[in-house]
């Protein structure tokens, strides 16, 4: 078969998100009034250097490989809350794949960790089983300090085909179910994009 024939069969490499593609974008990207505007903080990132949401090792940058495209959406309320929406988009499914094992790696690898100048405070990463795309694991932490817990985090990441998606809260307790639904339907939506699934 003829290359440029091949070419024509096969799907364009997306290299940018559609705009309001996420599933918190539209409500991060409209107006809010000064009253909502004192309330709530949307941040739309479309960086490929930004870190993956769910960060053990504490990263800047990004550290997998492969990106073609990325945009983070984070909510930050006046509660205090936050939770976070990131698609990242990668050349191959290979590629994603390999970002989701580092993360897996990662997790092990810091599981615990603290802060020097700070002893009595510690930082517990754990891991779950969960259902969504092509493969999928809930993650999350605990902080703790002098031995009580001050903070939760909870988080999935998924893949499908060439697409890790994450969703993040630091809402209540870990629970990261209470996040598959958002993964499971982002998993579905994300094969709309030519060359993903």
């Amino acid at each position: 078969m003829a290359l440029s024939l091949l070419l024509a069969l096969s799907p364009a490499a997306v290299t940018e998100i559609p705009k309001n593609f996420l599933l918190t974008e539209h409500d991060a990207r409209r107006h809010l009034d000064p009253e909502e505007a004192q309330e709530l903080e949307y941040k739309i990132s479309d960086k490929l250097t930004r870190p993956l949401e769910l960060n053990p090792c504490g990263y800047r940058r990004a550290v997998d490989r492969g990106r073609v495209a990325a945009r983070t959406i984070t909510l930050g309320t006046s509660a205090p809350s936050s939770s976070s929406e990131q698609l990242v988009l990668y050349a191959s499914s290979r590629a994603a794949h390999a970002a989701l094992a580092r993360l897996r790696a990662e997790v092990k690898r810091c599981a615990r960790k603290g802060d020097p100048s700070t002893p009595e405070l510690t930082i517990q990463w754990r891991t779950s089983k969960a259902k969504a795309g092509d493969e999928a694991m809930g993650m999350g932490y605990q902080t703790r300090q002098d031995g009580d817990v001050n903070q939760t985090g909870t988080g999935i990441v998924a893949r499908r085909g060439s697409a890790l998606m994450i969703y993040t809260t630091d809402e209540g307790p870990y629970r990261p179910g209470g996040l598959t639904k958002d993964a499971r339907k982002m998993a579905a939506k994300v094969c709309e994009l030519p060359g993903i699934c």
